[in-house]
């Protein structure tokens, strides 16, 4: 294949989206969360958090988009890629995912568990190279980690495993994380820490970041586009100022809440009111 091919395929892969649905459709088998119509947009380099009450579909949407499950209908692309039909490996060196809360089975270390972040750049049964070693090491610094790197990951707390599943993914260096609830489990200093990194990538090295949040606060603070769906369909989808409002939370949420801003950071809060409150 010439240069020239190379190159125009490079540039158009450039030009896509990180992430796309085009008129994505899904139901489990019996009746399970069903997604409707989903059209669904993520430039390379963005940032975007989905929303929504339980059973809205945005843990869906993210299985769909790592390729775990199928679209009944519609396309869904990743980085130029069918993530259904994608060779596994291919599409792990461009894609990492983060679930709420990740399990392993086995015995190994947090070190260990990191260096599995590199197996989609690991040809056939060599070892890990320097880079391989450095990447990980990197990614173990950035989650602050590096004094577990001993510990069995089995024995840690449910926040520290978190943190070395987001260690693991940063480790396979993608050009978008997808990440179900990073911060569930996670303190309030970590839970900065963790969306001030995310920032960080995203703003010097162009990483793609897609997030499920339940924290609308967390979503307005550091998300420049915010996604919020209803029963399966994106209900709103946009800035966090035109998103975020009383009226969208009171009609997706189906709950009461003050919103105002933030007189700090310039960015909507989002507090909970007691049923007392609004009577």
């Amino acid at each position: 294949m010439s240069d020239k091919v190379h190159q125009d395929r490079g540039a158009a892969k450039a030009k896509s989206p990180a992430l796309a649905f085009r008129g994505v459709g899904f139901a489990y088998p019996g009746g399970g969360h069903r997604l409707e119509g989903i059209d669904l947009e993520v430039p390379r380099g963005s940032k975007l958090a989905l929303l929504g009450p339980n059973g809205s579909g945005k843990t869906t949407l993210l299985r769909l988009a790592g390729g775990e499950l199928r679209a009944d209908c519609g396309v869904v692309e990743v980085c130029g890629l069918d993530p259904s039909v994608a060779d596994r490996r291919l599409l792990a060196r461009s894609v990492a995912v983060v679930g709420p809360q990740s399990m392993i089975g086995f015995s190994y270390s947090v070190e260990e568990v990191v260096l599995m972040g590199r197996a989609p750049h690991v040809e056939g049964f060599r070892l890990e190279s320097q880079a391989d070693l450095d990447a990980a090491a990197k990614a173990i610094a950035a989650m602050d980690v590096a004094y577990l790197s001993e510990r069995d990951f089995d024995t840690l707390s449910s926040g520290e495993k978190q943190r070395v599943a987001v260690a693991r993914a940063l480790a396979q260096e993608p050009e978008l994380i997808l990440l179900d609830e990073p911060a569930a489990f996670l303190d309030i200093k970590h839970q900065t820490e963790l969306y001030d990194l995310l920032s960080q990538l995203n703003r010097e090295q162009g990483l793609t970041v897609v997030s499920v949040l339940h924290d609308l606060n967390l979503a307005s603070l550091y998300f420049e586009r915010v996604a919020m769906l209803k029963d399966g369909r994106v209900f709103a989808q946009g800035e966090p100022g035109a998103v975020i409002s009383y009226a969208n939370i009171r009609e997706v949420f189906d709950t009461d809440v003050y919103v105002d801003l933030n007189t700090v950071t310039g960015k909507l809060n989002v507090l909970p009111l007691p049923r007392a409150a609004t009577r």
